[in-house]
């Protein structure tokens, strides 16, 4: 009996240190597996919504591709960039002959582009004929030119016979 109690003594002295260092592991661990999972979780949470980010931006990407950059395109076209508005009173002077009106430009002024706006020069034109249907035909010309334009201001008056137009307006620059 008294190797009995030496064996039980001996594996119990052995047995319950193994037991209460497991049982402390799990209450320890237990407790940082918990804040562990909170973590995953929220991380997962988070990595969802930047996956869905990033597919909205993609499906952005797809519709700027198959459609705005077509349509920047024809915005570049009709709006020039500040340097081709170095023509603006070549062309203006072609339209006027075009339509056999006599013909003054002068520019009035800037406005530069602002960030992702527009900039304009403002301009004044002053033209002439005996007849107002020629007048009538070189402003319906302004109206249509090639460029992304705006017709502010426009004057008619009559002396002796002769119609004088005067012409404010704007053309904008990229």
């Amino acid at each position: 009996m008294g190797d009995f109690k030496k064996q039980l003594g001996f594996q119990l002295g052995v047995s319950l240190p193994i037991i209460a260092a497991l049982l402390a592991g799990v209450f320890f661990f237990g407790g940082k597996i918990s804040a562990y999972t909170q973590k995953i979780v929220y991380d997962k949470a988070t990595l969802n919504g930047r996956s869905n980010t990033v597919k909205q931006l993609a499906d952005l990407e797809t519709q700027y591709n198959n459609q705005a950059k077509s349509d920047m395109n024809v915005l570049y076209n009709v709006i020039p960039s500040y340097d081709e508005l170095i023509n603006l009173n070549s062309d203006f002077q072609s339209l006027a002959a075009q339509n056999k009106v006599d013909y003054g430009f002068s520019f009035a002024g800037e406005t530069p582009k602002s960030g992702s706006g527009l900039g304009y020069v403002s301009f004044n034109i002053n033209s002439s004929a005996s007849e107002l249907d020629p007048l009538l035909s070189f402003l319906k010309s302004l109206q249509n030119f090639r460029y992304l334009s705006s017709i502010d201001n426009v004057s008619l008056k009559e002396d002796g016979g002769e119609i004088t137009m005067a012409v404010n307006g704007r053309v904008f620059y990229h």
